[in-house]
């Protein structure tokens, strides 16, 4: 499965409407580093004035298929979720909390669908994509 950004928006869209009741506002969507091993990422944020800035990040070294693609986006909705609408700025260790583990088992309940992605197998890092260790630091020697 490719996953390109207006795949990603439209699908935020949609799981928006349909799990979270389009109670999330705007969210700018982009890619993770190649070299950032990370299935998904969730940034919450407010400028000077307030305004709220939301990012969700999408690995870009994992070999995707569809419902780990659903399950990724709806989990990082979840973190921004607590912190729009639940207003929690604190959630545990990494976000994990139990605001996050309410609403990861309203979703299992309501739709069937286990969002809490950390205790999935690693088994789907693409190795083509993220360089071992020794390949940076040659790439490291070779820049310099």
């Amino acid at each position: 499965m490719t996953i390109t950004k207006e795949l990603i928006k439209e699908r935020f869209e949609e799981f928006n409407q349909k799990y979270f009741n389009g109670q999330l506002g705007k969210c700018r969507l982009y890619f993770l580093p190649k070299t950032q091993p990370t299935l998904g990422k969730y940034n919450g944020q407010e400028d000077r004035r307030g305004n709220p800035i939301d990012r969700i990040g999408i690995g870009t070294s994992v070999i995707w298929y569809e419902d780990l693609f659903k399950r990724v986006l709806i989990h990082e909705m979840v973190h921004m979720y607590n912190r729009r609408i639940d207003d929690c700025r604190w959630d545990g260790v990494l976000g994990h909390g139990r605001h996050f583990r309410r609403q990861a088992r309203r979703i299992r309940r309501e739709f069937g669908i286990d969002v809490d992605t950390r205790n999935m197998k690693v088994d789907f890092i693409n190795p083509d994509l993220y360089p071992r260790r020794w390949e940076k630091i040659i790439l490291w020697i070779i820049d310099r």
